[in-house]
């Protein structure tokens, strides 16, 4: 007979393999349509290292339930020799003539070991009960990281190639004879965006605008909005270097600069920059009155 000792080493090792704690807290979430490739690429790396996190736990605990599952039955049919095991015995006790210590002392075992069997499957069938939940819950996040995965993979492939054209159109030179609104633009290339900021160390993007505008002697509006109603519309064909290109409705404005390309302080976290004019989806082209 195995000793009640051996199974329950293998349950706590068994245990101990597998905690039952929820995934750890994920990092947070990004939009995939306006983040920058390498803001997309460190999620993605983060996405990929939770599945295989996951996908490692699922691994356990579908171990731990064969493991389980094969300790039950085993139990189960070790009770049952048992069982017989004691009957027999039982039987030989009543037909011993005296001198039966050795008889009562094997009912002793035969109940002590029995006791302990049935224990250690009580023990598996507890553990099981945790245990097998947890398997489709893991099945069905691994399922969404690899379906974000994807996502992140389609919108990096984007987001690259989108750089890509900018890093082959952009220049940094100002045309030749640049008025005073783009060569001052051009002149704030690199500086940091500022929320609420008109420079000169940093901007928002109106307040870039804004700027621009003032060392030439034209006073706006300090927001965007403000700065639509400051400005009468004009088509795509029309720019000319100095207009206003706003996107998102009114809630970004740049500076056109010829060529198709515009300079603004785009967003937190990055600086003034040029770029391709449809970089951000238009909503208009302006002209300063």
């Amino acid at each position: 007979m195995r000793s009640f000792g051996i199974i329950a080493i293998a349950l706590v090792d068994l245990t101990a393999a597998v905690s039952l704690t929820a995934t750890p807290a994920h990092a947070g979430e990004i939009d995939l349509d306006t983040a920058g490739a390498g803001e997309i690429r460190s999620h993605l790396e983060d996405l990929r290292q939770r599945q295989a996190s996951e996908e490692e736990q699922l691994d356990r605990l579908e171990s731990e339930r064969t493991a389980l599952l094969a300790e039950i039955e085993a139990s189960e049919r070790d009770f049952g020799a048992l069982e017989s095991q004691l009957e027999q015995a039982t039987l030989a006790l009543d037909a011993a003539d005296g001198g039966f210590s050795g008889t009562i002392e094997a009912l002793g075992d035969f109940r002590t070991e029995q006791a302990l069997r049935y224990e250690a499957a009580q023990e598996a069938a507890a553990r099981l009960e945790a245990v097998e939940p947890e398997i489709p819950r893991s099945t069905e996040t691994i399922a969404k990281l690899a379906g974000d995965i994807s996502r992140a993979g389609r919108a990096l492939e984007a987001a690259e190639e989108a750089e890509a054209r900018t890093r082959v159109t952009v220049t940094a030179d100002p045309p030749a004879g640049a008025n005073d609104v783009v060569q001052f633009a051009y002149d704030q290339l690199g500086k940091p965006y500022g929320y609420g900021k008109t420079g000169p160390d940093a901007f928002d993007c109106s307040g870039l605008v804004a700027a621009a505008y003032a060392q030439s002697g034209v006073s706006l509006n300090r927001t965007s909005q403000g700065q639509w109603g400051d400005s009468t519309a004009i088509g795509r064909g029309d720019l000319s270097p100095g207009d206003l290109v706003f996107s998102y409705g009114t809630g970004h404005i740049a500076i056109y600069v010829g060529g198709g390309q515009v300079i603004h302080a785009s967003k937190p976290g990055d600086t003034v920059k040029i770029a391709p004019m449809d970089v951000l989806p238009v909503s208009g082209y302006r002209r300063v009155r």
